[in-house]
This record gives C-alpha cells, sequence and structure tokens, in this order.
C-alpha cells in the first residue's frame, strides 16, 4: 500500500473565491448567485478564499500527514468565454497550486469540470447543445498542455448523474428545469465529452492516467422478492450504470437502453457513430463519491416525482420514478439532519459490487464524509467526534473490501477545509479544518484533522510516492 493516497477533496467554486479577480470569466453559479433567483443571497464570491490562501491550505493538508489533494480546475479561469482566448493570470495560479503540491510533497488529483460551466456556453443551453463537448475539449486541451507534465491523476467530471438530476430533475440547480428528457440529453453529452476527452489525453501520450468520478448510491432493499429484485435492479441501472458501463464498458447495456425506450424518452441525440466513440474512450480508473446507499422498493403508483435530492439534502425527501423504483427508508436508521440516512456499510456494499461488475478497475473514493451544523466550543475548539466515529466506520469498510482483493488505491475525504456547500451556503460544515467565516477566514483544525493524520500514519508511510508521481 505504498502509493495509496490518502488525501482530502475541494471544487473551484465552492473553495476558491476571487470570483472577478485576474481575468476570470463568470460562470453560471456566479450568474445565480447574484440573481433574484438565489433567495438566501449566500455565494461563493469569497468562500474561505483558497485563491489566496492556498499554501496555507496544502502546508495544513501535508502537515496532517495527507499525501494527496483532489482539486478542479475552473473553466472561466482559464477560458473566461468558454472557448478562445486563454486567460494567462489563471494559468498562472493553478502552477503555483500544482508547485505548492510538488514542495509539500502532496499528489494533486485534478478534476477538469466540477459543474462550473462558463456563462456564455450556459446561454447557448449549456451541455444540451451538442456543440458544447467541442468546447469542453479546446478548455481540457489547454489544461493537458499547460498542466499534464505536473499531474498524473486527471478526472473529466464530477458526479454527472447528480448534478444532472440537481439541474434538470429536481430543478434545485441552476438552469431550474424539471424535465426527464432533457435531463438524459444532458448526461448522454456529458458522457460522451468524457470519452472524447479521455481518447484525447491517450492520444496525447502523456504519463497519467485518466478518470470520471461517479456519486455511487448502491441500490438496496429492505426486502426480498421478484418485485424488490427488480425494483433494485431498476435502481442501479438508474443510479449507476447509465454512468459506469458507458464509461468502464464502452456502452450502455441494452436493457438499460430499452427501459429508457420504454419510459418514452426521446434518444433521437444518440447518434449512430457515437458508440465507437465511448468504446475508444473508456476510463483508466473510476472515483466513487460515496456518502449513501439507495434504499428501494417497487413502483406502485404515480407519476415521476423527485424532490430534496438523492442526496439526502432535505429532510422532505420524495423519489418516485415511473415504472422503475420508488425509495424506501429504513425506520430503525439513523439520519442526519439534511435527512440523509447514516450508512457507513454502503461503502463496502458498493466496492464489492463494482468488483463484481467490473473486476479489477483501480477505484479512488473520491469523496466521502459527513456534513453538520458546527460552532467552535468555548476553548475555540471543534470537537467533532460524531464526524470521526462515523468517518471511521466507512474507512473501516473500505479497508475489508480492500482485503478481500478490490483494487482501491486512494481515499479522500470531502472536505478538505469547510467551504461553500451549494444551495446549503456556509451552514453546512464538511471540512477537517474549521474556517471562521467571521473571523477573517481563521482556520482552525478540528479535531478530525488530527484523528485522520494517525489513521493514516497508522495504515503505514504514504508520504512516499512512487518515481512517477515525483519525478515531474
Amino acid at each position: 500500500m505504498s502509493d495509496f493516497l490518502w488525501g482530502s477533496a475541494t471544487a473551484s467554486y465552492q473553495c476558491e473565491g476571487a470570483w472577478n479577480e485576474d481575468g476570470r470569466g463568470l460562470s453560471k453559479w456566479d450568474v445565480f448567485c447574484h440573481s433574484d433567483q438565489n433567495k438566501t443571497g449566500i455565494t461563493g464570491d469569497v468562500s474561505c478564499d483558497f485563491y489566496h490562501r492556498y499554501e496555507e491550505d496544502i502546508r495544513m493538508l501535508s502537515e496532517g500527514g495527507q499525501n494527496a489533494f483532489r482539486f478542479s480546475i475552473a473553466w472561466p479561469r482559464i477560458l473566461p468565454q468558454g472557448s478562445g482566448e486563454v486567460n494567462q493570470q489563471g494559468v498562472e495560479f493553478y502552477k503555483r497550486v500544482l508547485s505548492t503540491c510538488k514542495r509539500y510533497n502532496v499528489t494533486p488529483f485534478v478534476t477538469l469540470y466540477h459543474w462550473d460551466i462558463p456563462q456564455p456556453l450556459a446561454e447557448i443551453g449549456g451541455w444540451e447543445n451538442r456543440s458544447v463537448i467541442d468546447t469542453y475539449l479546446e478548455f481540457a486541451k489547454v489544461c493537458f498542455r499547460e498542466f499534464g507534465h505536473n499531474v498524473n491523476y486527471w478526472t473529466t467530471f464530477n458526479e454527472i448523474d447528480f448534478v444532472t438530476m440537481c439541474e434538470y430533475i429536481t430543478g434545485r440547480y441552476p438552469p431550474h428545469v424539471t424535465d426527464f428528457n432533457r435531463a438524459v440529453k444532458v448526461l448522454y453529452h456529458m458522457l460522451l465529452a468524457s470519452a472524447r476527452c479521455v481518447r484525447m489525453y491517450k492520444d496525447l501520450d502523456y504519463l497519467g492516467s485518466i478518470g470520471l468520478v461517479h456519486a455511487s448510491a448502491n441500490a438496496e432493499s429492505l426486502f426480498q422478492n421478484d418485485a424488490y429484485t427488480e425494483a433494485v435492479e431498476n435502481a442501479d441501472m438508474f443510479f449507476n450504470k447509465i454512468i459506469t458501463d458507458p464509461a468502464i464498458k464502452g456502452w450502455f447495456s441494452e436493457k438499460l437502453l430499452n427501459k429508457l425506450t420504454e419510459s418514452h424518452l426521446d434518444l433521437s441525440f444518440i447518434l449512430p457513430d457515437d458508440k465507437e466513440v465511448f468504446q475508444a474512450g473508456t476510463v483508466d480508473f473510476l472515483g466513487i463519491n460515496l456518502y449513501n446507499r439507495a434504499l428501494v422498493k417497487p413502483y406502485i403508483s404515480g407519476e415521476s416525482t423527485l424532490t430534496g435530492g438523492v442526496s439526502g439534502e432535505s429532510a422532505d425527501k420524495r423519489v418516485i420514478v415511473k415504472n422503475w423504483f420508488e425509495m424506501d427508508k429504513d425506520p430503525e436508521a439513523e439520519v442526519t439532519a439534511w435527512g440523509s440516512e447514516i450508512y457507513p456499510k454502503c461503502m463496502y456494499d458498493e466496492l464489492i459490487d463494482i468488483k463484481k461488475n467490473y473486476q479489477a478497475i483501480p477505484v479512488f473514493i473520491t469523496e466521502n464524509g459527513i456534513g453538520y451544523c458546527e460552532e467552535l466550543d468555548e476553548n475555540g475548539q471543534l470537537i467533532d467526534d460524531a464526524r470521526i466515529k462515523i468517518t471511521q466506520e466507512y474507512v473501516d469498510w473500505m479497508l475489508k473490501a480492500k482485503s478481500e482483493g478490490c483494487n482501491i488505491q486512494g481515499y479522500f475525504i470531502w472536505s478538505t477545509m469547510d467551504l461553500y456547500s451549494w444551495i446549503n451556503g456556509y451552514e453546512k460544515r464538511y471540512g477537517l479544518v474549521y474556517v471562521d467565516f467571521e473571523n477573517k477566514l481563521k482556520r482552525i483544525p478540528k479535531k478530525s484533522y488530527y484523528w485522520y493524520k494517525t489513521l493514516i500514519a497508522s495504515q503505514g508511510s504514504f508520504n512516499k510516492q512512487n518515481d512517477k508521481n515525483q519525478n515531474h
């Protein structure tokens, strides 16, 4: 396990701030957060100001025993209009971040797209517009050219399924649409863009590897009979196989395509030559963002209804997918303040399922953790024992799966520090480091920060990466 990556994760819009500095263009999240649609008035304009404090954050990460840092590159910081002229100040920022990672012996794990599409592209339909795929590839090619010799782990997209659901089914994220057919079109175009990006990266002959990050929710049920088995299979296709099959195997299963057709979805956006593109662009590894399972039961009646999001970010959560499945609840389960079930064994169950379906594909746990409303105690400390207990259980289940032959190569806690949590604002905290948003963004390591350092040390020395990771 000498090359195992132990780290933590962030995303550009959620942590960088500096939304209008040094030539950065607008993303659709900037526009939404500054619009009347943002009922909270809370924005990511400053957040925890990683843009100016990146060295402090990476140094603290390294001092906490972590040897890897997952972050994303802001598309509008590199190409302010989405395409065309490159913003050299943005390029230099990420070069400084990468140089700092190297100085502190931290392996960068870089995401190309974590939801912050440039506003000019959002205005022409975003991912509904197939031409945006070519524009995304232009952005990716700039990133590979500028940073490719200093990055050995790339991911094309973060959570295609979840962000599509939030944007085009529940309507919680901009552009606030509730349309299953448009959702499937967007999801498909992003998957196609990912496949083309993977192929392009490999053709450029870099030494690194490239994958995709999936928001996994392993499908399970409380009862075992034919109806429940069918519901689990349908939910697995809906939440997982629609992403993992084309990314890893190179195309969708006939069962899934038939199910989409039976649901009266217009699949005319699938073009005859696309299958060859997918087959030529399969990923080197799979990133898994894992927080909970998808507990389901058979569909009974009613139109498709998705409220609150499948991640449990609302206590008033209801999910029905007509003729597929309905979400269920375990009456004995512990839940968070956001209504999300706490079930760490989902880590083991999902990893074993991936091994069963995709054999020895390398897997990274690219996000795992739990969010709480938190305040410093009278001593100015954050004693997050509940987070430590639950995260330790997740890790224990991961290590059990690894001991049983799952090809797990890294684990990243979400998140490195407290940051902007999309429409949850700053109330929902996930960080290993407390950020005092009312006191000059002071960083205060939580008890979990020290627990994680001890955990990493207990698993052996991971601070020395292999030669490939260090000779750049």
